[in-house]
């Protein structure tokens, strides 16, 4: 009987920590550290149905970029913007296109190619870039393109800008 009842206050005492009758529970995520780089999650424009992130990751003297999208076209191109600002429907909110001093935008990020069902999976490594600081995307946008050209936009008029994301530093989950 003693046993019985010492295994029932043994169960008891182990289900209240697992209701959290322990110490106060961590936030769900925190900042990461500056290595872990910025993301910008994709959000569909121009009627579009592209979904997914991008994450830039400094290494040495530039940055790795990470895309992972979904409902591409078969052809498309990404760019980094001016602007960290993503709430107009054809992407004229994000400003011109941006490079470093002495690049071109449009010739910063190679063509991409979407596969036969729509997605994107890719690593580029993009020199004179970084995540943050100077020559960082860190308070900028980046916008994708259905096609070859990264095209100008006006306010108002439908044009090639097919998804569009502010970069924010990574979050880590935390347990």
């Amino acid at each position: 009987m003693l046993v019985g009842v010492l295994v029932a206050a043994s169960l008891a005492a182990g289900c209240s920590m697992l209701r959290g009758g322990g110490a106060p529970p961590s936030p769900a995520a925190k900042d990461a550290p500056p290595a872990a780089g910025q993301v910008a999650a994709l959000v569909a424009i121009g009627g579009s149905a592209v979904s997914g992130k991008i994450r830039v990751i400094d290494r040495g003297d530039g940055v790795v970029v990470l895309v992972s999208a979904i409902n591409v076209p078969p052809d498309f191109r990404i760019a980094f913007h001016e602007a960290p600002n993503c709430s107009s429907p054809n992407g004229f909110s994000a400003g011109p296109a941006w490079a470093p001093p002495g690049k071109r935008p449009e010739d910063l990020l190679p063509l991409q190619h979407g596969n036969a069902e729509g997605r994107a999976e890719t690593e580029l490594r993009v020199a004179g870039v970084h995540a943050t600081g100077a020559n960082g995307v860190a308070g900028r946008s980046v916008v994708l393109y259905a096609g070859t050209d990264v095209t100008q936009a006006r306010s108002g008029v439908p044009n090639d800008r097919i998804a569009c994301g502010v970069f924010e530093p990574v979050r880590l989950l935390t347990f």
